[in-house]
């Protein structure tokens, strides 16, 4: 490919990351109610009682779905992908992301020299939890009830009802869960 080329696609990048952090800027600065509104126009889908707490960060919003009762604390980064169009991040209902949870649906081929960019879509199940500082890579399915611990990266699927955690992440155990939380 053309030095050309290479020099648009620099200056077309450096705009777009230019735009995208100067818009993340501005909405750290308005009132819920109207980062809520931001939100819901902009992502795929957002359900009802979503909780987005300041400095998230999700690029390529058209791609990311979150469920009703969903909560992403403060710092979460959700990536999907640009280059490949049917990747997609889905979030479940009643979910909790604690603080600084990364997904990224978006990386590169490591079997070429160049790294071309590649994704695979990613799937949270309902009800789960991911623990502080997780990663979630490309491909993942995240199974319901699933239960992430903190500071670990997620290489492989999660199955239903499971605590993984650790670097990579490798199951605990299974998660117990009682019928009442009055009980």
């Amino acid at each position: 490919m053309s030095k050309n080329f290479f020099k648009k696609y620099v200056v077309m990048l450096a705009s777009y990351t230019y735009l995208h952090n100067l818009i993340y800027k501005l909405i750290e600065l308005l009132p819920y109610p109207l980062r809520y509104l931001f939100f819901k126009i902009r992502l795929k889908h957002m359900g009802k009682g979503v909780y987005i707490d300041y400095e998230c960060d999700f690029r390529y919003h058209g791609k990311v779905s979150i469920g009703d009762g969903t909560i992403i604390n403060r710092g979460c980064k959700i990536f999907g992908s640009h280059y490949n169009k049917t990747v997609e991040v889905k979030i479940g209902k009643n979910c909790k992301l604690a603080p600084y949870v990364k997904i990224f649906a978006a990386g590169h081929d490591p079997r070429f020299l160049d790294l071309p960019n590649n994704g695979d879509s990613i799937t949270i199940g309902d009800y789960v939890w991911v623990g502080g500082n997780s990663v979630i890579l490309q491909g993942i399915t995240v199974g319901e009830g699933a239960i992430i611990g903190a500071g670990s990266v997620v290489t492989k699927d999660v199955k239903p009802y499971t605590i993984v955690g650790g670097v990579p992440a490798k199951f605990i155990k299974k998660r117990e869960i009682e019928k009442d939380v009055n009980n």
